[in-house]
């Protein structure tokens, strides 16, 4: 029987304005993206998410982690004089202000109905800022637990990251429902024993070996 929902943040609660999660809105108004090769930028910003994969626990940490991604991935674009300001100005968007992120419409009535039924959790790869973005959507006291990878210095595609809420909710198989849009993450929690679900928010996608939803309601 379920008595849990697990669920990630990222097309599941909420979604990047810009399309992308680190292209913030300040990015495109302080730089002028269309003078940047769209393939060197992508990989820019694939060259250095190494430096995104740190432990973080507090936003201060995630500020200055931010500064030193967006001025490496800004070097690698072409911009070798980039004021510093600049930089701190987007790492300041990405870290503390809520434009980066918007919550899918109807999202907190979603989880009520859920919670009304399901103890519910948050098993997220992010950072510290998303227990702001949380908050300011006024859902954070309806998740028994927030897990953020960050924190724990651990990702989903490892697997461990999954133990530490079925060690401290004693889950047993079949116990929890993970709900991701990432089919191999949910490879990854299916082997943990969880039934999964794949999140389509867009509804574009026509086929997977999972079952997909387009919202949290289809659960119940």
């Amino acid at each position: 029987m379920i008595k849990y929902v697990v669920l990630d943040f990222g097309m599941v609660l909420a979604y990047p304005p810009t399309g992308n999660w680190h292209i913030t809105p300040k990015f495109l108004k302080l730089i002028d993206i269309k003078k940047i090769n769209e393939e060197i930028l992508e990989n820019a910003i694939s060259n250095n998410k190494q430096i995104l994969d740190k432990q973080i626990t507090s936003l201060e940490e995630e500020y200055n982690m931010f500064i030193e991604f967006y001025s490496k991935v800004l070097l690698e674009c072409g911009y070798t004089k980039i004021k510093s300001d600049t930089v701190k100005k987007i790492a300041y968007n990405r870290t503390y202000e809520n434009d980066k992120y918007l919550p899918y419409d109807n999202i907190k009535e979603e989880l009520e109905r859920l919670a009304s039924k399901y103890k519910l959790l948050l098993l997220t790869d992010n950072w510290p800022d998303v227990f702001v973005s949380i908050k300011e959507y006024g859902i954070s006291d309806l998740f028994s637990k927030i897990y953020v990878s960050s924190v724990y210095g651990q990702l989903k595609k490892d697997g461990d990251f999954f133990d530490n809420p079925i060690r401290d909710f004693n889950i047993k198989k079949n116990e929890a429902i993970f709900i991701d849009d990432n089919e191999t993450l949910l490879e990854v929690a299916s082997s943990k024993g969880f039934e999964v679900r794949l999140m389509d928010r867009e509804g574009k996608l026509k086929n997977s070996k999972f079952k997909i939803i387009n919202n949290l309601s289809s659960i119940l």
